[in-house]
């Protein structure tokens, strides 16, 4: 499993370890201001950066750092003279940083940090049972929180709901049996399989109307209102499944999730 909960002991051993900033030269040039991302731009496995140019005559480039938490081990996975960068192929989401060069010349400090990092929500536990009245959930519109319902109830618009076929508990498209479920939105499944941090592609086949848990687990969902989510199935039993917690990303079509 990538994603697993660790002791408050053992996340500071791991802070410990890990840099605040990246080890990079210093000079006397600005800082680089208004570093930022385009999220109409972003999307699928990259991200798309834009700042301020430096007022300064012959600058050679524009440092890119990333690390994928913070703090973090960063890399440089770029350098442009432009103002705009676009980390292709990105494999999760991360923390950005950028310095301007000069020649041996570099800026002060560094600009200030932007993240694409995905919405994150550790703490909610639904349980879904098909014998109550509860059974299927949808996600809020910010992305903070998810709600749950009953899927046979037309005025509940779930993203999802949890059922069981034969021996098996399933999660379902939120419209998988429109007839029997008349609200549910048109959303995809793909449990994570070897993915790691990356959703896949739209269209793929990869993305289903149905999945079979047996916890624990991580799914990926992709919503109707063009936004990805994941959530973790924990325990599943005879009648449904506990879901314990979820990343939710809120750029639109972008398709990264966080490392832990």
């Amino acid at each position: 499993m990538r994603k697993y909960f660790i002791t408050a002991a053992a996340f500071a051993i791991i802070l410990a370890g890990c840099s605040n900033d990246p080890t990079t030269p210093s000079g006397t040039l600005p800082a680089v201001q208004n570093l930022r991302i385009n999220e109409t731009a972003s999307k699928g496995d990259t991200v798309v950066l834009e700042w301020d140019a430096l007022s300064v005559e012959g600058i050679d480039g524009y440092h890119i750092y990333f690390a994928t938490t913070y703090p973090g081990n960063w890399t440089e996975p770029g350098v442009t003279a432009d103002t705009t960068w676009s980390h292709v192929g990105a494999t999760s989401t991360g923390y950005y940083e950028i310095k301007a060069s000069k020649g041996l010349d570099y800026s002060t400090e560094f600009s200030n940090r932007v993240n694409s990092r995905a919405q994150e929500n550790y703490s909610q536990q639904q349980d879904l049972r098909i014998n109550t009245a509860s059974n299927a959930l949808s996600f809020d519109a910010d992305g903070l929180g998810w709600v749950t319902g009953a899927a046979d109830s037309a005025g509940f618009h779930q993203d999802i709901y949890v059922g069981v076929y034969g021996n098996g508990v399933y999660i379902y498209s939120g419209n998988f049996n429109p007839t029997l479920y008349p609200g549910g939105n048109d959303s995809k499944l793909c449990l994570l399989g070897c993915h790691g941090n990356v959703a896949p592609e739209p269209g793929s086949t990869e993305w289903v109307d149905s999945v079979q848990v047996t916890g624990p687990n991580w799914v990926f969902i992709q919503l109707e209102n063009n936004h990805y989510a994941e959530f973790f199935v924990d325990t599943v039993y005879t009648d449904g499944a506990d879901l314990v917690s979820f990343e939710y990303q809120l750029i639109d079509y972008l398709r990264l999730f966080n490392v832990f």
